[in-house]
């Protein structure tokens, strides 16, 4: 079984976006993270992260990355906080906060065992992350410790949904393998033995965890952990993917596939 340890060392050999893009850590790699967020990943979720409503208050990104929603809410003049298992996304938050002249405490930090009292923040934020970790289920009463009585999360995870069903599946996995549809650092649709090993391979090959639930699973955890559910959307279709897309995908298609068919869902949760 994966541990904590393997998490760490694979993520700091293969942040978010280095299948992609060779430039981690410049003015480019920056420009290009928050185009492919803005008009791809989180197009239609933008106003989901509601980065503007935080201004004075305190809010903490758990499992930063490269740092683009904990930038966000800095721009947005949250007192923010973010944390990372692993030093090279630390640095290149450090990075990003830099370019964009905001500041913010970033330090590394394990989402199993967070290093902040109980009652502290505002706001909990945490973008397709915690399915990454061993005991997500841990990171959850982590999450909602830290936050204040009547605080509120935004926690994204990855979805099982129709395309993972018993009945379709396979099916879709024919489909990929016939318009050679790969994920970098992957190539699922001939390698993925079952769906759970399908969904885990999202972020490469090699990621020893990535868990993927259907809502009421997801519910039942979350509520577990103690959150009030304040409700759910349906996002992330990534369609640079789709090899025949050439940028030219119209909006509404983009939309409806991201509504139905996204991979995430996005809780909206309170303490």
């Amino acid at each position: 079984m994966a541990t904590i340890k393997d998490v760490k060392y694979y993520w700091n050999e293969h942040p978010l976006l280095s299948y992609e893009l060779n430039s981690l850590g410049t003015s480019d790699f920056f420009e290009k993270l928050d185009e492919i967020k803005r008009t791809e990943s989180d197009r239609f979720a933008m106003r989901y992260w509601s980065f503007n409503e935080f201004a004075g208050k305190k809010v903490l990104d758990v499992g930063c990355g490269p740092g683009w929603c904990a930038v966000n809410y800095a721009m947005g003049g949250a007192i923010t906080y973010a944390i990372d298992l692993t030093p090279n996304a630390v640095e290149l938050a450090k990075k990003h906060f830099a370019y964009r002249g905001v500041s913010g405490l970033i330090e590394e930090g394990n989402a199993e065992s967070l290093i902040f009292e109980n009652d502290f923040f505002d706001a909990v934020i945490s973008s397709g992350v915690l399915h990454h970790t061993p005991d997500t289920e841990k990171a959850f009463k982590e999450c909602f410790r830290v936050l204040k009585p009547g605080g509120i999360a935004k926690i994204t995870l990855y979805r099982k949904g129709i395309l993972h069903s018993d009945l379709l599946f396979w099916f879709t996995k024919l489909v990929m393998r016939y318009l050679r549809v790969k994920h970098p650092g992957a190539d699922m649709a001939r390698n993925a033995k079952d769906v759970d090993n399908f969904i885990r391979q999202y972020d490469g090959e090699l990621n020893p965890v990535g868990i993927g639930k259907t809502h009421k699973e997801w519910t039942k955890m979350l509520q577990h952990a103690g959150f009030s559910i304040q409700g759910y959307e349906i996002h992330f279709f990534p369609k640079r993917f789709i090899p025949f897309n050439d940028n030219t995908l119209p909006g509404f298609i983009h939309y409806l596939l991201d509504r139905f068919l996204g991979t995430m869902i996005y809780f909206n949760l309170k303490k």
